[in-house]
C-alpha cells in the first residue's frame, strides 16, 4: 500500500482525511468544546505516553467528558502506532491528539461521550536537540491567565496564548511569557518556564495557573535524579533579569534555552545537561 502523510485516526479508525461535514458538526470546531495533547516520537517510540494519558483522563474529568471503556491507554497508544506505520514514521515525529465532546447541541451538549482525532507528522531529528542559538523573549501583559480547575490543561480556543504569540511576532520575538492575575510569570505561549540561579532551578507551581506540562514534570524528575536543587516558586520580571539561565520546555521541542530577555543574555549549561540526560534515558528505554 502506498503511504501518505495525510492519514488521520478518528476514534481509533484510520481515514485518509476528515470530511467537511465532520468539522461543521464537531463541537471542538464550533464551540471550542475540547482539548489537545502534543506528543513527540523519539527513536520510533511515543515519548512519555503514560504521563500524557494520565493528563487526558484528568482533563476529561475536569471537563465532565465521559471516556468510553474501550478508549483505554493501550487502545489509544495502539491507535497512534497504527497511524505512525500508515504514515511511514519510524524514527522522529510529532503527534497531535485532539479530544472533543461527541454529538451536536449548543452550549448544552447532546452527549458527554469522548471522541478523538490523531494526526502525525515526521520530524527528522530522532531525539531532542539543543539549538545553537537561544530564543528571544519578553513579557506579554495585555491579557492575563487565571488559575482554575481547567488551567492545567491544553484547552481549545485559549486566546491568551494566541494573542501573546501574535504580540511576540509583531515585536520580533520568538516567544512571550504570560502572567497571571497577580502579575507573576507562569509560562510561555506553548511551554513551561524555568530559571536557574546559583545552581538551583525554579519553576512556577501549577496552582499559579500554568499548564501541568508533561515535559515540565520530566525535567523536574531528571533534576531530582541528578541531584540538582529544584523548587516550585513564584517568578517575576526581576527573577528573569537576574537569572543565570532561562529555558522553556514542552513535549515536542524538549528544552529551548533563552538567549535574551530585553538587554540580558544567558548561559545554557544546565539546560544542555538536562536535555542530554533526558535523551540518554529515552535511548535506554527504546
Amino acid at each position: 500500500m502506498q503511504r501518505s502523510t495525510d492519514w488521520v485516526v478518528l476514534n481509533g479508525n484510520l481515514h485518509p482525511e476528515l470530511s467537511p461535514e465532520f468539522f461543521l458538526k464537531n463541537r471542538a470546531f464550533r464551540l471550542g468544546d475540547g482539548f489537545f495533547e502534543t506528543l513527540r516520537v523519539i527513536h520510533g517510540s511515543v515519548h512519555l505516553w503514560d504521563a500524557h494519558y494520565a493528563r487526558i483522563k484528568a482533563c476529561c474529568k475536569a471537563l465532565e467528558i465521559e471516556i468510553p471503556t474501550v478508549y483505554s491507554s493501550d487502545y489509544m497508544r495502539n491507535s497512534i502506532y497504527k497511524l505512525l506505520e500508515q504514515n511511514g514514521i519510524n524514527a522522529g515525529g510529532r503527534i497531535r491528539m485532539t479530544f472533543f465532546r461527541e454529538g451536536e447541541g449548543t452550549y448544552r451538549p447532546e452527549s458527554n461521550r469522548l471522541g478523538f482525532v490523531i494526526e502525525a507528522k515526521t520530524i527528522h531529528q530522532r531525539e531532542f536537540l539543543v539549538k545553537d542559538q537561544g530564543i528571544s523573549i519578553d513579557v506579554f501583559t495585555e491579557l492575563k491567565k487565571s488559575f482554575s480547575r481547567l488551567s492545567p490543561f491544553k484547552l481549545m480556543g485559549n486566546h491568551v496564548y494566541i494573542q501573546a504569540a501574535v504580540w511576540a511576532q509583531a515585536n520580533n520575538l520568538i516567544d512571550a511569557l504570560i502572567i497571571n492575575d497577580h502579575n507573576r510569570i507562569i509560562e510561555a505561549t506553548s511551554s513551561n518556564v524555568f530559571i536557574v540561579k546559583n545552581g538551583a532551578i525554579h519553576t512556577p507551581a501549577v496552582d499559579s495557573g500554568c499548564v501541568g506540562g508533561v515535559m515540565r514534570m520530566a525535567v523536574i524528575n531528571a533534576a531530582i535524579r541528578d541531584g540538582i536543587p529544584i523548587f516550585e516558586s513564584e517568578i517575576d520580571i526581576n527573577d528573569i533579569i537576574f537569572a543565570d539561565e532561562v529555558f522553556l520546555t514542552n513535549a515536542v521541542t524538549g528544552i529551548s534555552w533563552v538567549g535574551s530577555f530585553r538587554n540580558k543574555r544567558y548561559y545554557h549549561k544546565l539546560s544542555d545537561r538536562l536535555i542530554a540526560k533526558i535523551n540518554r534515558a529515552e535511548s535506554v528505554d527504546a
